[in-house]
């Protein structure tokens, strides 16, 4: 969520409406427990479905509801996406960046704290990460943040970098 509050949105700009998109099946009105029944019985999810549920396990983490149809609500209205401000609210609650001061004394007792992303990150992740690296100093709290030149994607090559950084915090 990172990004989120960095551009005032969710993820890439598109996650919350590829997840309407995804759940809603012309003409019914969007129906959460049927789009997951149908994808629990794929072999396989196309990469918006991958998204959908991706955002609906935040969801169910962020604004968990027992009373809800099914377990959890949304920061959107499921048929016209409209953002839900009261759902959302409690989605920032969650936010690394809204939890530095809160943890702030906790953050401090850590040997290692590592962040790093590409500076082309298709999420936008970038501008939520430097948010984070700023707070996490104001806060007076050690961190290694690192930008690199690369995307979301295929950057397993970063672990030459992450794991000696926490092995070494972890000695």
């Amino acid at each position: 969520m990172l990004s989120e509050l960095a551009r005032g949105r969710h993820g890439s700009g598109n996650d919350l409406p590829d997840a309407v998109q995804e759940t809603y099946a012309k003409p019914l009105p969007s129906d959460l427990r049927r789009f997951l029944e149908a994808v629990w019985k794929k072999p396989k999810l196309s990469t918006a479905e991958g998204h959908c549920i991706m955002n609906l396990c935040m969801a169910a983490t962020y604004d968990p509801d027992p009373r809800a149809p099914n377990g959890f609500r949304v920061p959107f209205n499921l048929e016209s996406g409209e953002p839900l401000p009261e759902r959302w609210a409690r989605w920032r609650q969650h936010d690394p960046i809204n939890l530095v001061q809160r943890y702030r004394q906790n953050l401090k007792t850590l040997r290692g704290i590592y962040i790093d992303c590409g500076w082309r990150d298709q999420f936008h992740i970038h501008y939520g990460s430097r948010i984070l690296a700023a707070r996490l100093a104001r806060a007076g709290i050690r961190h290694e943040y690192q930008e690199f030149d690369d995307d979301h994607s295929d950057v397993d090559y970063r672990m030459d970098v992450s794991l000696p950084f926490l092995y070494r915090a972890l000695r």
